[in-house]
């Protein structure tokens, strides 16, 4: 009876239709784990990122430390991107906007810029909670793209580690160029956070910057819910990869070539989740088609 009694449970129990783009309605059973559960699940994945983050730090604690190459044997490149931006553009765009731009105070710019940047902290967790919990026939794809483009930058960083503007500039390299991605935060009276960035950033490893996963990450954004949005909100996705390129050259955390070697990255990241999105399609439509009579 008791069997009986659970087999009828579990086939009355409640269905949830989900409308996927371009296909049939899917009824899926509501899931067994609550909302927190279900987010730290789809979070889970990107503890893979961390863990590719500490083995490049590993490899490339050396340069660090004043050694002249990493645990590769990979040499710092300190002059290369600055010639790539010069040949470009007649001068260092870095050095270029902060002659006109820095005066030893924080502006309103100055506080966009700090937004800006800090987006970066937060617009990877949290597009893949809402692509988990709204778009989830493409989170296989998502992770992909994602792991992806971390994976491809990282390998970047310990193949051609690269020294940024203000690294080049401490070391006499380049024009006057000072670090000034968390000034912005006096600006908004929440200096707090500004003393927590730059904490961060005094952990982290110095010449990860070519390619600048800042920019890549941005771009990836756009370029993954291009398909699914508004005009006016792939504008909007549009001005924020854009903004975020600014920021980083003019607060001195790169070079505009690192910028473009992040996109790059970014374009190679989605091209990879197309071709697995393309796999998980076809995997599902086979699972879904009626058997041969």
């Amino acid at each position: 009876m008791s069997n009986r009694a659970s087999a009828r449970s579990q086939s009355s129990a409640p269905r949830v239709e989900v409308e996927e783009p371009g296909r049939r309605a899917v009824r899926r059973p509501p899931s067994r784990h609550g909302p927190i559960a279900q987010l730290l699940m789809s979070l889970s994945p990107l503890s893979l990122i961390l863990v590719v983050y500490a083995v490049a730090d590993w490899v490339s604690a050396p340069l660090s430390g004043g050694s002249g190459t990493n645990r590769l044997g990979a040499v710092l490149h300190v002059d290369g991107p600055a010639r790539a931006d010069t040949w470009v553009f007649g001068a260092v765009p870095t050095v270029w906007l902060q002659a006109r731009l820095v005066d030893g105070s924080a502006h309103w710019w100055d506080a966009v810029a700090a937004l800006v940047y800090a987006t970066h902290f937060v617009a990877i967790p949290l597009l893949t909670a809402f692509v988990w919990f709204r778009l989830r026939h493409r989170f296989v794809a998502w992770l992909v793209a994602v792991l992806t483009m971390s994976v491809v930058g990282i390998a970047g960083y310990v193949a051609y580690p690269a020294a940024p503007p203000w690294l080049a500039s401490d070391q006499g390299r380049i024009g006057d160029v000072e670090r000034i991605s968390t000034i912005g935060w006096d600006v908004l009276h929440l200096g707090l956070l500004g003393d927590l960035t730059r904490t961060g950033q005094t952990g982290s490893n110095p010449v990860a910057a070519m390619p600048s996963l800042h920019a890549g990450a941005a771009l990836l954004v756009a370029l993954f819910l291009w398909p699914s949005v508004s005009r006016a909100v792939r504008a909007a996705l549009a001005a924020y990869v854009l903004a975020m390129g600014v920021v980083l050259v003019y607060t001195g955390e790169h070079y505009v070539v690192d910028v473009v070697a992040g996109w790059l990255v970014a374009a190679v990241a989605i091209t990879a989740a197309a071709r697995a999105g393309a796999v998980v399609a076809s995997r599902r439509v086979a699972r879904e088609a009626p058997p041969p009579a």
